[in-house]
């Protein structure tokens, strides 16, 4: 949905599929199925009539590879449905579903010359698909998993910048490459993320700011305590390009007054779930729920699960960083950054949940557009 002049859509990493084949098909029957119900509302209904809805797509290497150089009947298809890309989700190369994907996510990393050239084929797939007038942006790994910076790293950032002049020159097509901060990452904070762009600068500034930036998530900002309107202004007073904000919330529960009995249920197989534990001024940090779950330590626990943006809470003492996401960040976020996508991708291994995925989606949006 085009938005105070900024583009606002879901991630559809929700929905499993690594072939172009399924992702097209993922496309055609749910990311319609969101659009009748936002044509239903009141509150949406024209502005997604009128200027069609906008797709936060997710492409694996596997889709990219079938799409590359085959784009032209696809974007012929998002004409006659009133849908167009702005953005692509580039961060899992391979499997996100079904099977564990655990840290295996974050590889290939930004060392490796797969991670480089599955990016800039993204890249060309969403120069070919982008509507007249409208940017693209792609969000990527944290550089990759551990706080090593990897060889070959830098130089292929600069690498893939420079791919990016070069479409753009080609095509006339601006698409630029985010890297999402996420805990136990070569890039989880705000200042060190700051740092590495200003390496970033010192390699090849205008590459850099012109092709690179940072992807904020809310909820791995939030599941690191640091509150999301702060990290956001911190990149723009560090003139950080900010080409996408991805907006969800963290799981929350407080073991002073509640059992962390509660988080059994979300210790699941398939993704890694960051815990994070304050109590008082220190912090605690570990890999993963089960290695928090050992430890059992006393404080406000932060899951790395995303949970619906509207969850505010229930009777066993889990909560949300909801409400963070409120109108002085949502604002600021419409303010600086021209992409904006919900992101939580866990529906399919939230436990005892009872709702249609679609419609969660459509709620998530406009629980967006309320607080703006």
């Amino acid at each position: 949905m085009n938005l105070k002049n900024s583009h606002l859509s879901w991630c559809l990493n929700i929905y499993p599929g690594e072939s172009w084949a399924e992702t097209r098909e993922n496309i055609h029957v749910n990311a319609t199925k969101v659009k009748k119900l936002l044509e239903s509302n009141e509150r949406t209904s024209s502005i997604v009539s009128q200027n069609g809805l906008g797709l936060g797509m997710r492409i694996a290497n596997e889709a990219a590879n079938e799409l590359h150089g085959n784009t032209a009947a696809f974007k012929k298809e998002l004409q006659d449905l009133n849908l167009y890309v702005f953005t692509v989700n580039a961060f899992p190369f391979g499997n996100f579903h079904q099977k564990p994907v655990k840290e295996n996510v974050y590889y290939p990393d930004w060392s490796s010359q797969e991670r480089l050239d599955y990016t800039v084929k993204t890249a060309e797939i969403l120069a070919d698909l982008l509507p007249e007038g409208v940017n693209g942006s792609i969000s990527t790994v944290p550089v990759t998993y551990g706080k090593d910076l990897p060889d070959g790293a830098i130089k292929n950032l600069i690498s893939c910048a420079q791919k990016l002049k070069e479409l753009e020159e080609k095509s006339g097509k601006l698409v630029k490459v985010a890297l999402e901060p996420e805990p136990d990452c070569f890039l989880e904070r705000t200042d060190e993320s700051i740092d590495f762009f200003n390496l970033l600068r010192k390699e090849n500034k205008e590459l850099a700011e012109r092709y690179l930036g940072i992807c904020l998530d809310t909820c791995h900002m939030a599941l690191q305590f640091e509150r999301p309107i702060d990290s956001l202004n911190k990149f723009v007073a560090a003139n950080v390009p900010i080409p996408k904000i991805q907006i969800s919330s963290v799981l929350s529960l407080d073991s002073d007054k509640h059992s962390t009995k509660a988080l059994d249920k979300f210790n699941e197989a398939v993704y890694l779930h960051q815990t994070l534990v304050k109590e008082g001024d220190q912090i605690k940090q570990y890999p993963d729920l089960g290695d928090a779950f050992q430890a059992n330590p006393q404080g406000e626990w932060r899951v790395h699960f995303h949970v619906p943006l509207y969850f505010n809470g229930n009777e066993d003492g889990l909560s949300s960083t909801s409400d963070l996401l409120n109108e002085e960040f949502m604002r600021k976020a419409f303010e600086v950054c021209d992409h904006l996508e919900t992101e939580t991708y866990t529906y399919n291994v939230l436990p005892d949940a009872q709702f249609d995925v679609n419609q969660s989606i459509a709620n998530e949006l406009l629980f967006v557009i309320d607080k703006l």
